[in-house]
């Protein structure tokens, strides 16, 4: 058992803000001699939220000698890798919600479970659309939110509810509120029909979506043009105003990231709903493996984490230090600015979450039928380089996740009977696209069986398969209305053209808010290149360099 004080520092920054979580470097710090693959190192798996906390933490943890690892995973990863108990990879869990606690930490493993700070789910629009409306004088309720944006006043985006706490919340807040904001949860609510035609109205109004809340916050910043707001943490939307900082993964350096005031653009608003708030409390818990080195370590970040001198640095990132109302002689007034919205005085009354089978209920019924459904262009690459090594495969295991039931539905991305999939092969040119509808079985496994038959060979020209893809949905407009659409690109080589025959495509056809997700396949794939295919349009690059499946599963969490 090595000492406390000779561990080192190792944050680890995941797939929130950053590329992606599966080319994690570990960042040292100068004051310690343990090895960065030391067996003594603390993992920690948080929500993307959190990115904003990371600095602060490594500080702390630098002067302590600690070797400390941050993952950030979405609330379905972290459900579901608690279920494997004292097995899991992760040494602790610092989710959005105790709910995620309530459903994968079946075999108890995680103990001394704290919240550790609170953040209200709310809306978060341009200033100018909120004085518009008049919700800077009285709140709006959840009726009156979606009357609004049913007639296009505002143009929002949110997090999948099945993929991200923030948009689980507001899911059930809006769910609670069409019910008539009910004494108890019942599984009558669920199979209510005009309650779910009035949740499907509210996420019928979405228009862009995602699988992680802190890329949300960064797409709104970043593309300040494309989006009116977003529903998310408050503690986010104070981010989008003022910045925030992170862990480059590569360096171990603070990076900042210049929030919407510093761009010089139009701030967030917030917006609390009058009848629908749930809150986020931020829980810290510990996995008990009987390793008594790690729970000291455990013990001593959760307790800095409560201390008075950690809960002024996180309310000065925007984050709450009680549930109901704050001090206000507490408040940061440049992360809670009342000129914006911020009301630390709020008396908050969050909403009680159901109980665990009302809401897995819930969740299964927004990804199957409630959602906005979603057309996805899948740009596959068949050049011969994916037979040889193993790449071909690889999107097999990976296609076969969503397209088997069994599978979607274990990591919630069950199809809508509306969902489009069109796959559209790739090598030096493109090959046929192939389409299908809904969630048929039988459907699906056709599909399943042509995306197996396919077969190409030759060289790797993706910008070609980008440039069909594209075409096809010029071609099928009216077919995706009433969609999400997206063109996600799996690829493992280095790919001959040019993105500029995308930008002209693009251009050329008036697509510019269809967003491009890349994936990339082997050692062999140039990231650079698809890295800058999915920033250049609006997407995320994932690396499928270790776990081609879960960073599948993370793609199609965006869409």
């Amino acid at each position: 058992m090595v000492n406390e004080g000779c561990l080192i520092l190792a944050l680890v920054s995941g797939c929130s803000d950053n590329a992606t979580e599966q080319n994690q470097q570990t960042a040292t710090s100068k004051s310690g001699n343990i090895p960065p693959n030391s067996s003594e190192k603390f993992v920690l798996y948080a929500g993307s939220e959190m990115s904003g906390l990371e600095p602060m933490i490594k500080k702390w943890a630098d002067k302590k000698g600690y070797l400390i690892q941050i993952h950030y995973k979405g609330s379905i990863d972290m459900m579901r890798m608690m279920k494997d108990g004292a097995g899991t990879v992760a040494d602790a869990f610092w989710p959005a919600h105790t709910i995620w606690f309530i459903l994968g930490d079946t075999r108890h493993a995680v103990k001394n479970k704290r919240s550790i700070m609170v953040s209200p789910i709310v809306a978060g629009l341009k200033t100018s659309v909120v004085k518009k409306l008049g919700w800077d004088k009285q709140s709006p309720n959840m009726a009156a939110f979606l009357t609004a944006a049913q007639k296009n006043k505002f143009k929002y985006g949110k997090t999948s509810s099945t993929q991200s706490n923030s948009g689980a919340l507001f899911h059930l807040a809006a769910w609670w509120a069409f019910a008539g904001k009910p004494d108890s949860w019942t599984m009558d609510l669920v199979k209510d029909p005009q309650i779910q035609a009035r949740v499907k109205e509210m996420e019928s109004t979405v228009a862009a979506t995602s699988g992680s809340s802190g890329w949300l916050k960064s797409k709104i910043v970043n593309g300040a043009d494309k989006l009116d707001g977003m529903i998310n943490y408050e503690a986010m939307i104070s981010e989008a105003n003022i910045g925030w900082n992170t862990i480059d993964k590569s360096t171990g350096k603070n990076v900042h990231h210049p929030g919407l005031l510093e761009k010089d653009q139009e701030p967030l608003h917030v917006v609390y709903l009058s009848d629908a708030t749930m809150m986020a409390d931020h829980p810290l818990g510990y996995v008990d493996k009987g390793n008594g080195q790690k729970e000291k370590i455990f013990n001593a970040l959760q307790n800095y984490l409560l201390s008075p001198d950690a809960q002024k640095k996180m309310i000065s990132k925007g984050r709450r230090n009680k549930l109901l109302a704050m001090d206000p002689s507490l408040a940061d007034k440049k992360a809670f600015n009342p000129e914006y919205g911020f009301d630390v005085e709020k008396v908050i009354a969050p909403i009680q979450p159901p109980r665990e089978e009302v809401l897995t209920a819930i969740l299964d019924l927004y990804q199957e039928a409630v959602r906005k459904p979603s057309a996805t262009f899948w740009v596959i690459d068949d050049s011969g380089s994916m037979y040889n090594n193993n790449g071909k495969t690889a999107v097999q295991q990976a296609m076969s996740t969503l397209l088997t039931p069994e599978k979607a539905r274990e990591y919630k991305l069950q199809p809508t009977p509306r969902d489009i999939h069109v796959v559209i092969p790739f090598s030096d040119t493109p090959g046929s696209p192939i389409r299908a509808q809904g969630n048929d079985p039988a459907i699906l496994l056709t599909l399943m069986d042509k995306i197996n038959r396919m077969h190409l060979g030759s060289g790797t020209d993706m910008y070609a398969g980008v440039v069909a893809a594209l075409t096809y949905i010029k071609q099928h407009q009216e077919d995706i209305k009433g969609h999400f659409p997206a063109i996600a690109v799996l690829s493992d080589g280095q790919s001959k053209g040019s993105i500029n025959d995308v930008r002209q495509a693009v251009k050329r056809l008036g697509l510019e808010d269809i967003p491009i997700f890349t994936l990339s396949f082997g050692a062999e794939a140039d990231e650079r290149q698809l890295k800058e295919l999915a920033a250049s349009f609006g997407g995320r690059y994932f690396s499928g360099h270790h776990r081609v499946a879960d960073a599948f599963r993370k793609m199609k969490g965006y869409n």
